[in-house]
């Protein structure tokens, strides 16, 4: 008794485990950088969060509460230099800072971040 075979494509198990390294590679860089872009979004955010009490609050307070913020999240020094300006209606926060992004095989790279944020009074 003859059996019929069926006709298979040529993939085998090495397409899946390719896939599967790539997806692995990239959670892996993700999670390298993970870190550095959400302290850059939890800054952003700690500046607005100082614009909304803005009118109870001190440039001296608000300026030492970020440096702080600042140090709790290990930004780059550069980032403590926050500027606080106060017109009649408004209010604007901002700092800028260089910040070095560290990825496999020695490679690095430098962004220039600049975090803000601005509300009327």
């Amino acid at each position: 008794m003859v059996t019929a075979r069926r006709a298979r494509r040529g993939v085998g198990r090495l397409g899946c485990l390719f896939q599967l390294a790539v997806i692995a590679a990239i959670a892996y860089v993700g999670s390298m950088v993970a870190d550095d872009v959400m302290a850059y979004y939890r800054f952003r955010d700690a500046m607005k969060q100082e614009t909304r009490f803005a009118e109870t609050r001190t440039d001296a307070e608000m300026l030492r509460r970020l440096r702080a913020f600042t140090d709790s999240v290990r930004l780059p020094l550069a980032a403590q230099d926050v500027k606080i300006v106060r017109d009649e209606n408004r209010i604007r926060i901002w700092a800028e800072y260089d910040q070095e992004l560290r990825l496999p095989f020695n490679y690095t790279r430098v962004f220039h971040l600049k975090p803000s944020a601005e509300r009327p009074l």
